[in-house]
């Protein structure tokens, strides 16, 4: 049987998929052969990408060094949103094109943000646990107090940090339930916001003028550890945080000091700074802390509908059309 000759090379680094047969459906229709690893090893990485055209990668650091050697890659396309794990200006050097897929989880990510703000309100998981362990008879009219501060979301102040796709669903929803929405980012315009009904802040007045503060930026070298001991000693001590962007985004030291000296009352966690989670991570052991572990992204469409725009997106730029949605220019 004769060997079928390929036209382009695509690797898969790493990803939370089983296989690649997705992909190679997409991209054997333009002659590429797709290869699946499930690797984050440099070495490695420096073995299996450097005859490639295209990258597909999740978490894989391709940085300086393995860019250095790739001979011939015109793409590289992250599987979602973030792209801290490539190094960006590395690739525009070697004018290799970095990708990304911003908008395959607005609607899940922006559900899970309210899902992990109205838990921490209502107290859910706190009561979920009170009633299974058979004390539903402890919680008479006189004894509520064991379950508060069960509060409410009318009438309250939202603080959003990071106004892009996600951030403005998550403001629409909130508006739902009555909330006043203040904002920070710097790469939106007030004229923009405020169509939306939405104030754009600095920080700091954000962090002091919120009952409730959502992450919602990419990370990146501004955002690294943006949230921090400053900015959350600015919040009230009634208030709490959730995060479900990128760990690294906070300063998770200083987060676990103010929460465990009840400076701010909670946190609702979708990520964590190391990522798998180290079991004895003191912060998971916080009764004040809701966590999940990053799945805000997932839901039965949106996996599936990652992986056909990160192929299709790669195949774009091979046929020699522009992408979608670059994240590097070559001009």
């Amino acid at each position: 049987m004769a060997k079928t000759s390929y036209s382009y090379e695509v690797v898969i680094t790493d990803s939370d998929f089983p296989d690649g047969r997705l992909e190679q459906d997409i991209l054997c229709q333009i002659g590429a052969n797709v290869k699946k690893y499930q690797t984050r090893n440099e070495d490695e990485l420096i073995r299996i990408t450097q005859n490639a055209d295209a990258i597909l990668c999740d978490y894989a650091p391709i940085n300086r060094n393995v860019l250095s050697h790739l001979q011939k890659t015109r793409v590289i396309v992250e599987y979602g949103t973030g792209y801290d794990n490539i190094d960006v200006k590395a690739a525009q050097e070697k004018r290799i094109i970095v990708c990304n897929v911003p908008d395959f989880i607005t609607c899940e990510v922006a559900e899970h943000t309210i899902a992990l703000i109205l838990s921490i309100t209502r107290r859910i998981p706190w009561a979920d646990s009170f009633t299974k362990e058979g004390r539903w008879s402890e919680f008479g009219p006189l004894s509520w107090s064991k379950l508060m501060p069960i509060s409410h979301l009318d009438g309250k102040t939202g603080g959003i940090v990071g106004f892009g796709r996600i951030g403005r669903q998550v403001a629409e929803r909130l508006q739902a339930f009555k909330v006043k929405i203040i904002a920070f980012d710097p790469y939106v315009s007030k004229d923009v916001a405020a169509k939306l009904n939405v104030e754009l802040v600095e920080l700091p007045t954000l962090m002091q003028e919120s009952d409730f503060i959502s992450v919602n930026c990419l990370l990146s070298k501004e955002t690294f550890h943006l949230i921090s001991t400053k900015e959350l000693e600015l919040m009230k001590e009634t208030a709490f945080i959730v995060n479900t962007a990128r760990g690294k985004v906070i300063d998770q030291k200083a987060l676990f000091d103010a929460l465990k000296s009840k400076r701010i009352a909670a946190a609702g966690l979708d990520v964590l700074e190391r990522e798998p989670s180290d079991p004895g991570d003191p912060i998971l052991k916080l009764e004040n802390v809701i966590t999940t572990p990053h799945i805000a992204a997932m839901s039965d469409k949106s996996m599936t509908t990652l992986r056909r725009l990160t192929a299709e997106e790669a195949a774009r730029v091979l046929r020699g059309d522009p992408p979608t949605h670059p994240v590097t220019t070559l001009s």
